[in-house]
């Protein structure tokens, strides 16, 4: 549907009409709004070619919760978000987690890794930002927690299992154990995150959730959503749904302090070996924080 600009008949068979899409840069409620947010996207990149990676499903009573993993590659054909179209071939991830009732979508929550197509057109998450803020209007504010709509799905997810353990890996990290990513990463773990070519180890982890917590260091940290899944042929894995709340207050991932309230939301995946985490894929999007930031730094 979206990835071929279709809203007629599939809009009214998939999606319910009070369905809410929620992304770091956008909060769209109605079938129609969220059918054609990704117009944006397609005009940019109109030749989208889609590479699912992974779908881990989880249900809950009434309620069947979905996170995809895939990789479009696209060429810069167009122009708009990103600028005048530059004919440059680009790739980027996308995470995404749905809840369905009924067979329809009742919500969304999808972070693509825009960090890595502004990257690839020569830019920076904070050149980017800073150009688009230069000629925003309303309908380009970043999503933050207020204003928000009622969420349709309430749930947490497991309580013990493959995501729960994850969760408190990380929710602990994020409170300062950091060790802990040394001792339950493995030591060739392949890491996917915002704008980069994988890295690896547990080193790398580290490095990662310590300098988004070192940016933020008195903001909320919370794991909204955990589940995980086990299935032949394939390794244990989870997925999150995570949220950094608070103020620009620290030394980190976005240089010097400027006292910005932010709202970071995350989607993170994983698999799981012997030694712990062997693959882990981790989004957010840096240009709608550095959006943020200079939208409510205070010098």
């Amino acid at each position: 549907m979206w990835r071929r600009a279709d809203f007629a008949r599939p809009v009214e068979r998939h999606l319910e009409p009070n369905v809410v899409l929620r992304a770091p840069e956008t909060i769209r409620q109605g079938r129609v709004a969220v059918a054609t947010e990704a117009l944006g996207l397609l005009a940019a990149f109109p030749d989208q070619v889609w590479h699912p990676e992974d779908a881990l499903v989880w249900t809950s009573r009434a309620t069947r919760l979905v996170a995809e993993r895939r990789v479009v590659t696209a060429r810069h054909a167009g122009g708009g978000l990103f600028g005048d179209a530059t004919g440059r071939a680009v790739s980027f991830r996308v995470l995404s987690e749905t809840a369905m009732r009924e067979g329809r979508l009742v919500e969304i929550w999808r972070v693509s890794d825009r960090a890595a197509i502004v990257s690839q057109l020569g830019l920076s998450p904070e050149r980017w930002a800073e150009a688009v803020l230069a000629g925003r209007n309303s309908g380009e504010d970043p999503f933050v927690p207020s204003p928000d709509v009622p969420a349709v799905y309430t749930g947490r997810g497991e309580t013990d299992g493959w995501g729960a353990t994850w969760a408190d890996l990380v929710e602990r990290a994020m409170e300062g154990a950091f060790g802990l990513i040394d001792a339950q990463y493995a030591r060739g773990a392949e890491l996917c995150h915002p704008g980069s070519s994988p890295v690896y180890g547990a080193a790398a982890a580290r490095t990662f959730w310590l300098g988004l917590r070192a940016a933020f260091p008195s903001a909320r940290f919370e794991v909204q959503h955990a589940f995980g899944l086990e299935a032949p042929l394939m390794p244990p894995r989870a997925a999150l749904r995570w949220s950094l709340t608070g103020s620009h207050d620290g030394w980190g991932a976005f240089g010097a302090p400027t006292g910005a309230d932010v709202h970071v939301m995350g989607l993170s995946q994983a698999e799981f070996g012997p030694e712990g985490v062997r693959r882990e894929w981790t989004l957010f999007d840096p240009g709608a924080v550095w959006m943020q930031i200079l939208l409510g730094g205070k010098g």
